[in-house]
């Protein structure tokens, strides 16, 4: 399946174990470095925001922004709303994205459609827009002033247009011919995994495909087109609350932050310790360190469902992981 290229963040493999057509047993191994932010240890505060979104670049916005909040936390910072709407913005910029690409590549890759990728280019060019027009090229500074938002010209128009793209409803009607649009449904009982599926629980299409076919790859899509139809408009909101801002300086050197914003795949949380302006500790709280576990929503949607890589694939890509990921299938 695509994935993100395996670098520090590590990878997941996923064995299947068949038995009687249907999926015995799931075991999930992950080498993802259980403290990996500990790299940051040792740096500046200023250079650890500036770099973690670089070095974990699938979500290098939300990962930037939680820095950028625990750190000024730590360091007395004043918060600033104009600046905390613009960084909404990036966020949930990034969020469509992640969104985009998964609807627009990979499921369409596992299902055998045309993929599309004028949505993703489309949803990149608005991530670009808005740093070049309103985050500016300090924004991953601590405090860092904030100009005058410029304009975004038409590049939100495309990302308007995504709730009527024709898109989704293709891979619906796909899950429907194949008569998968349960599979990978929560156990009775079992918590919605963090991310689109938790946000938009009662969103209504998604509340009627959990009635029709419970909470699997049917509901995910209708959570995942939830969040496409919504987003765009939250973030235009956000524009809106943009403000040029001075620079805000620190009013101490040493202290502790935590902070947690919300990712295409749920909360990312980010806690640091700073002593004399150096990072001394560094924590993230990721929601695929809970989802792909023995216990978690991709193992339980997985045993005892037919043997169908396709749906298969499917499942492990609704629920998202932000590694790179393999779906294996043992001798029986």
């Amino acid at each position: 399946m695509t994935q993100p290229s395996e670098d520090i963040a590590g990878a997941i493999r996923i064995t299947l174990t068949p038995a009687g057509g249907r999926v015995g047993s799931v075991a999930i191994a992950s080498t993802r470095p259980a403290a990996a932010a500990r790299i940051f240890e040792g740096l500046a505060a200023g250079e650890m925001t500036a770099r973690i979104g670089r070095v974990f670049s699938l979500c290098g916005a939300a990962q930037t922004v939680a820095a950028l909040e625990a750190v000024e936390q730590a360091l007395g910072i004043a918060p600033a709303p104009g600046v905390a709407a613009a960084r909404e913005a990036a966020r949930m910029s990034e969020m469509i994205t992640q969104t985009v690409m998964r609807l627009a590549l990979h499921w369409p890759s596992a299902l055998g459609l045309d993929l599309r990728p004028d949505l993703v280019r489309a949803a990149l060019a608005v991530e670009r827009a808005l740093e070049a027009r309103i985050l500016g090229a300090d924004w991953r500074q601590p405090g860092a002033a904030l100009a005058a938002p410029g304009e975004m010209g038409g590049s939100l128009v495309a990302l308007m247009a995504l709730a009527t793209d024709p898109l989704p409803a293709a891979l619906a009607e796909v899950l429907a011919a194949r008569g998968i649009e349960g599979f990978g449904a929560l156990v009775p009982g079992q918590e919605p995994e963090a991310g689109a599926l938790s946000r938009n629980w009662e969103a209504p299409a998604v509340a009627e495909a959990r009635a029709r076919h419970g909470p699997g790859l049917a509901a995910r899509l209708a959570a995942a087109r939830h969040d496409l139809a919504t987003l765009p408009g939250a973030l235009a909101a956000a524009l809106t609350r943009a403000a040029e801002t001075p620079a805000r300086p620190a009013t101490r050197a040493s202290g502790h932050g935590t902070a947690t914003v919300e990712t295409a795949r749920g909360p990312l949380t980010h806690r640091v310790e700073i002593v004399e302006g150096i990072v001394t500790a560094c924590a993230t709280e990721a929601p695929t360190e809970a989802n792909f576990t023995a216990q978690g929503p991709v193992a339980s949607g997985l045993v005892g469902a037919p043997l169908d890589p396709v749906a298969a694939e499917l499942h492990v890509l609704a629920i998202d992981p932000c590694v790179a990921c393999s779906i294996d299938m043992a001798d029986g």
